[in-house]
């Protein structure tokens, strides 16, 4: 149901949400200095939805939308698509994932986590072995940060297991181009 906005466009009063709470009402001049693309927006007529897919507000994100889903294409890697606005991946944003990433700095580190982990783990559950059930998140740690290095080697994740694959993914170089698994986190 689409409101014609140019007749009546005082009276259409507009509501958002932000973190849980609601705003309003509106008009649609006023909303648009306290929102974004991504910010859940309601009226009469509508249910809750994304301020970039109502018709009322697509003018005002539309430059914002056309300008981050240009794609960049190079001649070393032709079938693979980039946002040519990336941003740097931060360390252990996703530490538990197994999609994505990773270079060896965050791996290393992992790999420091993971053993000092280990060691208060099993001193503590010298007294309660309880505490060994802290392997199971702890190892889903280093599982998945392996993956990760795994696939910024280009590999599945499943190279892990193999014996001493683990100094290569210390050591060796990630692909420097982006690859099926994401794109390059340098």
């Amino acid at each position: 149901m689409a409101i014609n906005l140019e007749k009546s466009d005082n009276k259409v009063k507009f509501y958002y949400s932000e973190n849980g709470k609601q705003y309003g009402p509106y008009n649609r001049e006023d909303i648009i200095s306290k929102i974004d693309r991504d910010t859940l927006v309601w009226r009469e007529g509508i249910e809750w939805t994304n301020a970039s897919k109502l018709e009322e507000f697509k003018s005002v994100f539309q430059s914002e939308i056309s300008q981050s889903d240009e794609f960049e294409y190079t001649v070393d890697r032709p079938y693979v698509e980039s946002k040519s606005t990336s941003v740097n991946q931060k360390m252990f944003s996703a530490p538990f994932s197994f999609n994505g990433r990773i270079r060896r700095l965050e791996y290393g580190i992992s790999i420091i986590i993971y053993y000092t982990a280990a060691a208060i783990l099993n001193a503590i559950a010298i007294d309660s072995p309880i505490f060994l059930l802290g392997f199971i998140p702890i190892l889903w740690f280093l599982f998945a940060q392996g993956t990760k290095r795994c696939h910024d080697r280009g590999n599945p994740g499943w190279w892990q297991i193999i014996p001493y694959y683990v100094f290569w993914m210390i050591f060796a170089d990630g692909v420097k181009h982006d690859s099926v698994y994401g794109s390059s986190p340098k």
